[in-house]
């Protein structure tokens, strides 16, 4: 497995694993639904518009910035024409790195996009639905052409491995000057 699918494929475990609050002994509290607090002004009223999502993006990358890590413009992602994607450029301590983003990530983001992004129809780019429809005939699945997202590739896959597979694959090649690093919900 190549550096670029296993990063999508963490990000993948993490985005269809839910997020949650974390108790004091690590696992989910009681109130799973409570906004964490950085974020509560674009939960409060249960949805979360593109405008608060695109403020809370920004924040995320101010706080990542303040950390002292460069961090790109955010752009859509052509995987579901939803998620802003970026690249963080990593330094220093990894312990350090990975605590200031995921600070930073609960402070800002980690529950206004997926409450975001999973209420709007998803709808994958057509170079990269050829390309993932292309890869998964190879592998002798039978598409019908009409899959325009994730899940409809996963359910005609019967399998949403091979679909981030296909897709890790496809996507520096159809895309490679976006970021490599990609959420994909299904």
């Amino acid at each position: 497995m190549g550096k670029a699918t296993i990063v999508v494929a963490a990000v993948l475990l993490a985005t269809v694993s839910g997020c949650a609050q974390a108790g004091s002994d690590g696992g989910r509290e009681a109130g799973d639904d409570i906004p964490i607090p950085g974020q509560e002004w674009a939960l409060k009223d249960g949805r979360v518009t593109s405008a608060e999502y695109g403020t809370a993006m920004g924040r995320f990358v101010s706080c990542i910035r303040d950390a002292g890590y460069p961090v790109s413009e955010p752009v859509l992602s052509p995987a579901d024409n939803l998620t802003l994607i970026y690249e963080v450029a990593p330094s220093g301590a990894p312990e350090t790195y990975n605590n200031a983003v995921q600070s930073c990530n609960l402070s800002h983001l980690s529950m206004v996009e997926p409450t975001f992004v999973e209420a709007q129809p998803q709808v994958m780019d057509e170079p990269l639905r050829r390309a993932v429809g292309d890869c998964l005939r190879r592998q002798g699945v039978a598409v019908t052409a009409e899959e325009r997202n994730l899940r409809e590739f996963a359910r005609s896959a019967k399998d949403e491995t091979r679909v981030v597979d296909c897709v890790t694959a496809q996507w520096p090649r159809v895309y490679p000057a976006l970021p490599a690093e990609v959420p994909l919900r299904f």
